[in-house]
């Protein structure tokens, strides 16, 4: 609520929220957290959310955005709580375009945004293929590394507006280090594109 109240002018501050997975949850448990997250985030007054159904840190590869009918559940929940609000979903890196058509047509037509993409996970080794995170051998990849699979996304989210006729807007993210990653971006079809690993360093 602070922030929200300390905003500038052209500002905006994006109620950015994820679930994490526990042993013994059923599913309304599941969802529910969800919707409660949404609601305390829709007290505090922000104009905008995004839920990420994305995050390998979690460490586990099996990501809600692979589940196309779980999203949409999760999804529509959300919607029922927070209204009007616009409502932002970050995605990872989807290999299989019949799985990326079936989110996007399951969850297109009820989001306002969907940003792509969250890190890649993978396995995380030196020169010599040594372990570099003590105690963990796989990790979300960010950065330059993963550009090509942020620009892939973003160039067949756009396809399937299309197709859906679907009018969200594309984040485009991942490997967004110079202004002419920025320019790419909005050359495949982002509306918008961020970046976060290129800023930090």
């Amino acid at each position: 609520k602070k922030l929200v109240k300390n905003m500038r002018h052209g500002q905006v501050l994006v109620g950015a929220f994820q679930r994490t997975k526990k042993e013994g949850t059923g599913v309304e448990e599941y969802i529910n957290d969800f919707v409660l997250t949404a609601r305390l985030m829709k007290e505090t007054g922000v104009k905008v959310m995004e839920v990420n159904f994305s995050c390998p840190n979690e460490g586990t590869v099996e990501l809600l955005c692979y589940d196309a009918a779980r999203s949409r559940e999760v999804i529509q929940a959300i919607k029922n709580e927070i209204k009007d609000i616009p409502l932002i979903v970050k995605i990872s890196y989807f290999k299989d375009e019949a799985l990326l058509r079936e989110f996007v047509k399951e969850v297109g037509g009820i989001v306002q945004s969907i940003s792509a993409i969250n890190t890649i996970f993978s396995k995380i080794v030196d020169e010599k293929g040594d372990e570099v995170l003590p105690g963990r051998t796989h990790s979300g990849v960010c950065g330059s590394a993963i550009k090509w699979a942020g620009l892939d996304m973003v160039s067949r989210l756009k396809k399937l507006r299309e197709e859906f006729s679907y009018s969200y807007t594309i984040i485009g993210v991942g490997g967004v280090m110079t202004p002419e990653d920025f320019q790419e971006y909005r050359d495949a079809g982002a509306d918008v594109v961020m970046s976060a690993t290129g800023v930090m360093w």
